[in-house]
């Protein structure tokens, strides 16, 4: 669609990256804002917000690599300009990173994880908005009046072929949970209830989009068992 948002003298600022920026920082600000009325000291939040996202993106394009091992260069290890982030792999490694610095600092925990679970799903919204427009995380081939179709070279999807825009699917959803999370942050009957709401729904909503999906190349789960029944992610969500 639009891998590329501007172009400065030949140094691409690519709208995938672009998006992700957005939305950490949304999700600094909603955390650093809601922390201060919990009482967080702002330098022990912004040391957690730092922390926590280094090693969640790290663990997001471990995953990636995992799953997708050809490059043709190290430089494709860390180029991150153009994609190549797995969500799971950001709660895999983020959250018991999160949680053991929430832990250090001495902050409330559940209390604290309400805090970023209420902004997780819109910053992650932005993300993918980010991957809409660089062709990533594409759907199946669908010949719906919704369809659409990637023209752009640079594009990850495949080109010409009308296909389910899952990205869209998925950040709907993201904005939608993101907005009902607002109001059970403000009527939260108990610490962690924001983050079991979003858990349950976001895995459920994934499993969903999964269904759409069109880049099989992320694998299958449980794959000498159940065949190509669930994908990769469907089976974590699950």
């Amino acid at each position: 669609m639009h891998p590329i948002l501007v172009d400065l003298n030949g140094f691409a600022i690519h709208t995938y990256g672009a998006m992700g920026a957005l939305g950490f920082l949304f999700t600094a600000f909603t955390a650093l804002w809601r922390g201060r009325k919990l009482g967080i000291a702002a330098e022990r939040m912004a040391d957690l917000i730092f922390w926590s996202a280094l090693i969640a993106l790290v663990g997001s394009r471990i995953v990636f690599l995992v799953q997708n091992p050809v490059f043709s260069s190290p430089w494709d290890w860390v180029n991150l300009r153009t994609g190549g982030l797995v969500f799971y792999g950001a709660i895999l490694f983020g959250v018991p990173a999160g949680s053991l610095l929430i832990r250090r600092y001495g902050m409330p925990f559940f209390a604290t994880w309400d805090i970023f679970a209420a902004a997780f799903p819109i910053a992650h919204g932005f993300a993918r908005l980010g991957c809409f427009a660089a062709g990533c995380c594409y759907g199946s081939p669908f010949d719906g009046p919704w369809a659409v179709t990637f023209t752009d070279p640079k594009s990850v999807a495949p080109h010409d072929v009308a296909l389910h825009p899952t990205q869209l699917y998925e950040a709907g959803f993201l904005f939608a949970l993101g907005a009902v999370l607002q109001v059970v942050y403000a009527k939260k009957p108990f610490h962690g209830s924001v983050m079991l709401v979003y858990l349950l729904g976001y895995a459920a909503g994934r499993a969903v989009v999964e269904m759409y999906r069109g880049d099989a190349s992320r694998g299958y789960f449980l794959p000498e068992v159940l065949g190509s029944l669930l994908s990769y992610s469907q089976g974590i969500s699950l």
